[in-house]
């Protein structure tokens, strides 16, 4: 039993014994035995018996012989006689499921010894690791979980991705394939939307495997991310003529 957060409060004991204080005396004394049980006998001071009874002087001392009469003052301390029991009560009680612990404890290991007795010498050295872990661990739990190996393997992915580069333009076929799969697209327009949102990704996140790939993957989406693209000029597959007239200088841009 802990004796800091946890108090025994007999409520008939109690009500027998103070059947004649009023509400303010009932709390004064509710608080100094309070106090009592956790910092031990009070001291015969008024300031701190106020204080303690969250009271001012004047008030207290109103009170203070009523209250205190349960209460015995030695060497200029109070004393009480049935909090005095109950915390010796709780020592020993402490005391015995300690002893009580310590018992089982050793029962435990004993009967692990026991075992590695009997077993082989290979299956002994294995049979103490295991014990000695284990003992370590109930000893000293870890204040967070493991790394978990799914992590390992994705910081190992993450070390061959790359991040796209600051003055990202799209290929001829990265431009063709948005032609051929969303004519309704302006693929420059897409480009620099893509461009300035990855590289704005901080972290893993704005790593990638396959550039390509992530590409064709935002052409195909593009309406997800913004339903208000402004489309080419005539809207519908274009035809062949009108797509090399207009790729040209793209073409020749990528080139050099």
């Amino acid at each position: 039993m802990k004796t800091d957060i946890w108090m025994p409060l007999f409520i008939g004991d109690y009500l027998a014994d103070t059947t004649r204080l009023t509400t303010l005396e009932h709390g004064a004394y509710l608080l100094l035995i309070m106090d009592y049980w956790r910092n031990g006998s009070p001291p015969n001071n008024d300031s701190i018996l106020a204080n303690i009874t969250r009271m001012q002087i004047k008030d207290w001392l109103k009170i203070k012989n009523v209250v205190m009469a349960f209460f015995k003052l030695e060497s200029q301390h109070y004393s009480h006689s049935r909090i005095d029991k109950e915390l010796h009560d709780a020592k020993i009680s402490k005391e015995k499921a300690e002893e009580k612990a310590r018992k089982a404890a050793e029962k435990r290991w004993g009967q692990e010894a026991a075992k590695q007795e009997q077993s082989p010498s290979s299956s002994n050295a294995t049979s103490i690791a295991s014990s000695n872990q284990q003992a370590m661990h109930d000893l000293c739990p870890s204040p967070s979980p493991s790394p978990s190996p799914i992590k390992t393997l994705n910081s190992k992915a993450g070390a061959s991705a790359t991040r796209l580069p600051k003055d990202w333009q799209p290929s001829e076929s990265d431009i063709s394939f948005c032609l051929k799969e969303r004519p309704e697209l302006n693929p420059q327009s897409v480009a620099d939307q893509f461009r300035d949102y990855w590289i704005g990704i901080a972290g893993v996140k704005g790593r990638k495997l396959d550039w390509e790939a992530t590409w064709r993957n935002w052409v195909r989406n593009e309406k997800s991310f913004n339903a208000k693209q402004k489309p080419m000029k005539g809207h519908g597959v274009i035809s062949d003529e009108k797509f090399n007239e207009w790729l040209e200088p793209k073409r020749e841009a990528i080139n050099g």
